[in-house]
């Protein structure tokens, strides 16, 4: 079998300041891993306890509210914690990517330097600011994965500006613009860089879906590529009639592709 060919594109060259911040504010997931979890939990399902948000409050203060601000609104580079920015940022998510994400830049003179536990009590503060209903269970770090974050009436499409990965046909449309047919539903990913080989297998697997995305900042040529089965991952830009994908990485996954 011959080798896959890895395309990746800078995302600096492709994400302006407001969008990167954007992505910085949320996010996060490794494709089919960040579907929502075999049990359906959601945040509205009380995954925390109001114990572990007092605890968290009392570490939010010491740790966070300096630039966070008290209530979690956020102010300057840092972004807010809770209302809908948050949920714009975050939903259609889960909550392991958002404790990867608060552990790896927080506390911001200082990432990662506090124990696991910690960073557990402040997102159930987050939590509870949020207005998400507490539970008998503490939140655990084997829960992260399973509860994912979604509006009140449920779970949604994944919002413009979020980072994601879509499977399809490579196709070059009339006037030599290019676009993903028969793509799948975007979902999160964590990262803008070419997939792992374990990816790769899962999105071999992964069947086609009806969606038509329009991609942007293809390279290189993709020419040599049109027909084949492809992974894109980048920005995922929501216009009123049609949905694009800023491209911040491409792989080809199969050679043959059948709706």
């Amino acid at each position: 079998m011959r080798a896959r060919p890895v395309t990746t594109f800078p995302m600096s060259a492709v994400v302006t300041t407001a969008t990167l911040a954007a992505v910085l504010a949320g996010s996060a997931v490794q494709g089919s891993a960040r579907q929502q979890g075999a049990d359906g939990r959601t945040v509205w399902d009380g995954v925390y306890t109001a114990d572990q948000a007092e605890r968290g409050k009392r570490d939010y203060e010491v740790s966070c509210s300096s630039c966070h601000q008290p209530g979690l609104t956020g102010a300057g580079e840092a972004p807010p914690l809770s209302g809908a920015r948050f949920m714009q940022g975050w939903r259609e998510d889960t909550l392991g990517s958002l404790f990867t994400r608060i552990k790896a830049l927080m506390p911001f003179d200082d990432p990662s330097t506090l124990t696991d536990e910690v960073y557990l009590d402040i997102m159930a503060y987050i939590l509870q600011v949020n207005a998400f209903p507490t539970g008998s269970d503490e939140l655990k770090p084997a829960d992260l994965e399973r509860i994912k974050i979604v509006a009140k009436e449920g779970a949604g499409a994944v919002p413009s500006f979020a980072l994601v990965l879509v499977v399809g046909c490579l196709t070059q449309n009339a006037d030599k613009t290019w676009a993903l047919t028969h793509g799948t539903e975007p979902v999160r990913t964590s990262s803008p860089a070419a997939s792992s080989s374990e990816e790769l297998k899962a999105l071999d697997a992964t069947p086609l879906g009806t969606e038509t995305l329009r991609l942007l900042s293809l390279y290189p040529n993709p020419e040599p590529r049109r027909g084949h089965k492809v992974g894109v991952k980048g920005l995922l830009i929501r216009m009123p009639n049609e949905t694009r994908i800023n491209a911040s990485s491409w792989q080809v996954v199969s050679e043959r592709c059948e709706p």
